[in-house]
């Protein structure tokens, strides 16, 4: 396959953002409302570009067009395009300029992108910046507000520090072993690991985690969360985490399948860990942005049980949970969006007496939770189904005991939402609910249907996600 062709995807995105920011400048303020439309159009085009390559290498096997890079560029864009969707009117709702917004938010799923098919440790750690710094910029979209400020400071430094600790893995990694390319480097790994290459591969196992906000590495995630726009909220919480897991899949299940004894044990005990903290940290939180925060550090943990059971069923579990992630939490996070846009608020006091003073709202929310708690027949409980199921097909029950009971646990914090929506009457003064702008009731029933579809009717999505893995 050519190089130019197997890019064809990224050349679009790149296309779509320049054009974006360069309408942005020349566009008058009246017609500013075209850049949402502009955006999706590239998005649109992106993924047309995206199902029509054939599978193939691409500049000296550093960039890999396959099933499994198609698969998670598909997430990263849907994830953008129902955000667009959800927050069309930003400008208005956040006032803060459009253009700016989108233009940070295609360059970070072209970064996104980039992890998704890179197979050389170079490539990998520029398509990580370009994916984060934008993410930074936006967490702190908000100068104004102290927590976006708080969160932008604390997303910086903390990311600053786990792409630190993944390059000095690589630079120890290359220092043993002379390669920097997936195929080459697990060749390499198969003789054996030395301890500098071992002492790497932990060091690349810390950076995931950070990026995937896996406890302990989990300290930036409530406060970014907390502090950014709601729509930069909803596409970190997916987006960012389907590109921390493609980099989990393209260096732990590519480049180091020989290390898998040792970096699974250590996976498996970070799984634990993020599953218990995050949530038994939700409990307590009154705002739903920073509960939504731990549920997200809980949903890495049951994840990363797809990466530790490393066959076929775990890691089609994983790239399927994925995909039921995409929908369940973007669903989640539009209804969040409109109740912000008219109280003001994202505390949990706000959400009183929802299902009377917005049903499809209420509606919305409750399938999400339910779907994040694993209740069937939602998609939530299938994803959890799959990867319960592969971990102990691999040995550890233990870590599937401790998952149960997690998702047993979760339902005490989403119930609690969920009766405040549905059995506590409004508050007299609690702000109304108008109907909803289009753009974001289209996004909601988009997320409406994928929990439910892929719920009722697992079996299609889940060979789809197994026919990616194959080379």
């Amino acid at each position: 396959m050519s190089g130019w062709l197997a890019l064809l995807p990224e050349f679009i995105m790149t296309a779509g953002l320049c054009a974006v920011l360069v309408a942005d400048l020349f566009l008058p303020s009246e017609r500013k409302s075209w850049l949402s439309p502009l955006a999706l159009l590239f998005t649109a085009l992106t993924l047309v570009a995206l199902w029509s390559l054939k599978p193939g290498l691409a500049f000296g096997q550093a960039f890999m067009a396959d099933g499994m890079g198609i698969y998670l560029k598909t997430i990263i864009l849907l994830s953008l395009g129902i955000v667009i969707f959800s927050a069309w009117d930003f400008e208005k709702v956040w006032a803060r300029p459009q253009g700016e917004y989108l233009f940070l938010m295609m360059s970070a799923a072209l970064g996104m992108m980039f992890i998704s098919s890179g197979t050389e440790l170079v490539l990998l750690y520029v398509g990580l910046e370009l994916a984060t710094f934008p993410l930074v910029l936006l967490t702190a979209y908000r100068p104004a507000d102290a927590k976006s400020a708080e969160g932008g400071l604390k997303y910086l430094m903390i990311a600053a520090l786990g792409s630190a600790i993944l390059l000095f893995g690589f630079s120890l990694i290359y220092a043993v072993t002379g390669v920097t390319q997936a195929v080459q480097l697990a060749a390499q790994v198969a003789k054996g690991g030395s301890p500098l290459v071992m002492a790497g591969m932990v060091c690349v196992v810390a950076g995931i985690g950070f990026k995937v906000a896996l406890t302990p590495f989990h300290m930036w995630a409530p406060d970014a969360y907390e502090g950014a726009p709601t729509p930069v909220t909803a596409f970190l919480s997916v987006a960012s985490k389907t590109a921390g897991f493609a980099l989990a899949l393209r260096l732990l299940a590519g480049a180091m399948p020989g290390l898998r004894p040792q970096w699974a044990q250590a996976m498996a005990i970070l799984s634990a860990l993020a599953m218990c903290l995050g949530n038994f940290a939700a409990i307590p939180q009154t705002n739903l942005k920073r509960l939504m925060a731990y549920s997200s550090i809980a949903q890495a943990g049951y994840i990363v049980m797809g990466l530790v059971a490393f066959d076929t069923i775990g890691l089609s579990s994983l790239l399927y949970y994925l995909a039921a992630y995409l929908f369940t939490n973007l669903g989640a996070f539009a209804v969040i969006m409109a109740v912000e846009r008219f109280t003001g608020s994202s505390e949990l006091s706000a959400y009183t007496g929802l299902a009377q003073r917005s049903p499809r709202l209420a509606l919305g929310l409750l399938l999400a939770l339910l779907s994040l708690a694993g209740i069937p027949p939602l998609a939530g409980f299938a994803a959890k189904f799959y990867l319960f199921a592969a971990a102990y097909g691999q040995g550890y029950g233990w870590l599937v005991i401790i998952g149960v009971l997690n998702s047993a646990l979760s339902l005490y914090y989403y119930l609690r939402v969920i009766r405040v929506m549905y059995i506590l009457p409004p508050e007299p003064n609690a702000p109304a609910i108008p109907k909803m702008p289009w753009a974001l009731a289209v996004a909601m029933l988009i997320c409406m249907a994928g929990i439910l579809v892929l719920g009722a009717y697992p079996g299609p999505f889940v060979d789809m996600a197994r026919a990616a893995l194959v080379p």
